[in-house]
């Protein structure tokens, strides 16, 4: 039986095993992670009665189910799937901004570092081959009792999985729905396949590197491009940008709003981004605010960057992230 009768908040996405070599060079070997319980975990940090979606392997049942008994996230929409497919990431962090994902092996023997044997066999999945992946989600995957949340959100995947997705989730009682876009589909070639994506969208989420490199020969200016993207159907487009913050472009309002990164040490950037997705949903479920919105998001990155585990900030001291609001709140200008 589920831990609450009704749910307000969906996440769809994948589960991941990481090995991960943070920026203090320590070693974290098999972490449960992925996208979407890090988009979870953002979430966790300001609201609970959330449910996820995702197709995964067996051996996860067990740690969900602690993660059900800890945060109480519903995961009644895992599917649990022999595939045989290699869910295993590497992420090696040289800076905040740069992380190797290739040849592990160099990379442990560079930093001294004990080499994880269940990461031996690691070949990184290459991109061409995730974009031609067959959709692979259906109404049916989702549980009856799914089916009455307003608030989702789709975590990174091929174009054709969003689209999809999207779909099935506006056609059912979802009201507000964030993407968050994926480098697999961020170059020009998809441009064409924007439309169908971000049609009656409340929220689509990229980084200055995916919608630069989407744009690329169509423009260089980041507002020009997030109001085109958001003329394509999508009430807000928010940007995440490595040196600057965060972007967020309000179509209605015409409003462009900046906010830099709170200010904390980064050890683990892995997940930020997905956390952030996270807590802006929660932050625009509460009243429908979406700069309100983005300190929420912010707030819920900031917590994930100082530890390795989706929950850390779940786990953070009680009114730590009241404290952290107040600051970004301060932080945020209309342009």
């Amino acid at each position: 039986m589920p831990d609450y009768e009704f749910f307000d908040f969906l996440v769809v996405g994948d589960i991941a095993t990481e090995f991960i070599i943070d920026l203090r060079n320590r070693s974290h070997p098999n972490v449960l992670g992925g996208p979407l319980l890090y988009a979870a975990g953002g979430l966790r940090c300001w609201n609970d009665r959330i449910a996820i979606v995702s197709h995964t392997s067996p051996n996860y049942r067990h740690a969900l189910e602690r993660i059900n008994k800890l945060y109480k996230i519903d995961f009644q929409g895992v599917h649990f799937q022999n595939d045989g497919e290699d869910d295993r990431h590497f992420l090696g962090y040289v800076s905040p901004n740069e992380v190797v994902i290739e040849n592990p092996v160099a990379f442990y023997s560079n930093r001294k570092l004990c080499f994880p044997k269940d990461l031996l066999g690691y070949v990184k999945i290459d991109p061409k081959m995730q974009n031609n992946k067959r959709s692979k989600y259906f109404p049916e995957d989702f549980p009856k009792h799914y089916r009455d949340i307003t608030a989702s959100l789709i975590c990174p995947t091929n174009i054709a999985t969003q689209i999809q997705l999207s779909t099935i989730l506006l056609n059912a009682s979802t009201k507000n729905l964030v993407i968050q876009s994926s480098p697999q589909y961020m170059n020009l070639s998809n441009f064409e396949t924007m439309p169908v994506l971000l049609k009656d969208l409340t929220a689509f989420v990229t980084t200055t590197d995916q919608i630069r490199n989407l744009f690329r020969n169509r423009s260089s200016d980041l507002w020009e491009m997030a109001d085109q993207l958001c003329s394509l159907g999508c009430e807000y487009i928010l940007i995440s940008d490595a040196v600057n913050g965060f972007y967020l472009f309000d179509q209605k309002s015409n409003n462009r709003i900046q906010s830099p990164a709170y200010p904390v040490e980064c050890i683990d950037p892995t997940g930020m981004f997905s956390s952030f997705c996270g807590g802006f949903l929660a932050g625009y479920k509460r009243n429908y605010d979406a700069i309100e919105a983005l300190t929420l998001g912010i707030v819920s990155a900031s917590f994930t960057c100082e530890g390795s585990y989706p929950f850390f900030g779940s786990d953070a001291i009680p009114g730590l992230h009241q404290n952290r609001l107040k600051l970004v709140r301060e932080l945020v200008k209309i342009i």
